[in-house]
């Protein structure tokens, strides 16, 4: 399952994001995606398609410590 982030931007400034790894999470961030647009905000979509891991490994085996997702760029419709 993909995670999808959306940035959102007002006159060439960041105002945050929207993200979403639900199964649907692609309609979700294309849905809002055109309801902002229609407003007139700056948008760029990224999908997370794989991650970055720091793993601890013991005696009990290894475990993930830690996981952030790695976007790219992504193409609104």
């Amino acid at each position: 399952m993909n995670r999808y982030r959306l940035m959102i931007s007002s006159n060439d400034r960041l105002l945050g994001h929207f993200e979403s790894a639900t199964p649907w999470a692609h309609d979700a961030a294309q849905e809002i995606a055109r309801c902002l647009a229609a407003a007139g905000y700056g948008l760029e979509l990224l999908v997370a398609d794989s991650e970055r891991r720091l793993l601890e490994s013991g005696p009990d085996g290894v475990r993930v410590l830690h996981s952030e997702p790695i976007f790219k760029s992504a193409t609104l419709p």
